[in-house]
């Protein structure tokens, strides 16, 4: 066998190896991304309804009041 075939079959495997690496970092990184943006979502509606809840009581408390 001659080296120089050697050498670029190991820098073949080694860039095809480094290459899967890399993607496989990006789209875990990309899920772990999307859960964030998920956890803000639902954290701003959980937000926005627990306002909503506090309107509804005191104007339900302004109505029992009259």
């Amino acid at each position: 066998m001659d080296l120089g075939k050697i050498i670029r079959a190991i820098v073949a495997l080694v860039l095809a190896v480094g290459v899967i690496f890399l993607v496989v970092k990006l789209v875990s990184g990309a899920f772990a991304l999307l859960g964030g943006v998920l956890d803000t979502i639902l954290g701003i509606v959980l937000i926005l309804a627990l306002v909503a809840i506090v309107i509804w009581m005191f104007r339900y408390a302004a109505k029992k009041k009259k």
